[in-house]
């Protein structure tokens, strides 16, 4: 008992929160969220010229016909969050190649997305 006492003497008056200072930071307990519902989406590659398109071709030179377009599944899970709220969470499910359709040219895939090829 005086040993706590004494220690709680040596440590010096309590410091207030200065009212001019922002209060520090609060931390939150780190629970992982379980997701709320999940369900299945095709990737969408944007383009300034046509806007969204579900598919994109592997090599720069665009070849109608050549089997180098691919297409991604992915499956979204939205989780909430209690302080960003509605959160959603891709996964990669699954990766289709096709032989690139005549018409609009679609975007080069990322090379991220093609390193998730299964």
């Amino acid at each position: 008992m005086i040993a706590g006492l004494a220690a709680v003497l040596m440590t010096g008056p309590a410091r207030a929160l200065d009212p001019q200072k922002p209060a520090p930071p609060q931390s939150r307990s780190l629970i992982a969220p379980t997701p709320g519902y999940c369900w299945i989406d095709t990737r969408l590659f944007y383009t300034l010229r046509y806007g969204p398109v579900a598919f994109c071709r592997r090599h720069l030179r665009y070849r109608p016909g050549a089997l180098e377009c691919y297409t991604f599944t992915d499956q979204v899970c939205a989780t909430l969050d209690p302080v960003n709220g509605w959160v959603n969470s891709r996964s990669p499910i699954d990766s289709q190649v096709f032989p690139c359709p005549a018409g609009i040219e679609p975007p080069v895939c990322r090379a991220l997305d093609l390193g998730q090829l299964p």
